[in-house]
This record gives C-alpha cells, structure tokens and sequence, in this order.
C-alpha cells in the first residue's frame, strides 16, 4: 500500500526483520560500541496519521533499547548524541536522515 507518507525519500532504511539500517549509522567517535542500531517494530500506515514504531538501541553505555512509539513523518529520535529525522513510512519499511551524531 502506499500513501502520501510513503515519499520513498530518505538516506537510511529499516525493516521489521534487519535489525539496523541499511546502511549502518556512522561509528561513534567513541567507539563501535556506542554507534546506535535502529529498529523497525511496526508501521501503521492506514492510521491518520500514518505511524511507525522504532526502537534504538547501542551496546554502551546501556544495551537496554529504548522505544519510539507513534513516530510520524517528520518525527525526530535521539539517543547517545545521534538525531535521526523520519521522512518515509511504508508498509513494513521506513525511511530516515541522520540529522546529527557526536564528533
């Protein structure tokens, strides 16, 4: 299915079943540890809005993934100094820029 959110627009891309993007975010200049994975749990694209339900999650410091639920078009993410910004919601695929990341 595909709606006006579904622009195909977008640097970085995740999937329900990868658990990461394609490509990879940029490694931390702290180290590979600390570089996020973004995850796709779910889209909802007949709801109005259409949403998607991503999760973030590093090794360092704390493995413990954290949930972004109901993200919107537009929407941004933060977590361990990188921002990511959603530009793309599709059927079971998402699309998003990396807005910023720590040097």
């Amino acid at each position: 299915m595909t709606t006006s959110s579904c622009t195909g627009s977008g640097a970085y891309r995740i999937v329900p079943s990868i658990n990461g993007s394609t490509p990879p975010l940029p490694h931390s200049g702290q180290g590979r540890e600390f570089t996020p994975r973004i995850g796709l749990a779910g889209t909802k694209v007949d709801a109005t809005p259409p949403t998607a339900n991503i999760s973030i999650a590093a090794d360092a410091p704390d493995p413990a993934p954290v949930f972004y639920d109901g993200m919107e078009v537009g929407s941004e993410a933060t977590h361990n100094g990188y921002t990511i910004k959603v530009t793309s919601i599709c059927d079971k695929e998402v699309l998003f820029d990396l807005v910023s990341q720590p040097k």
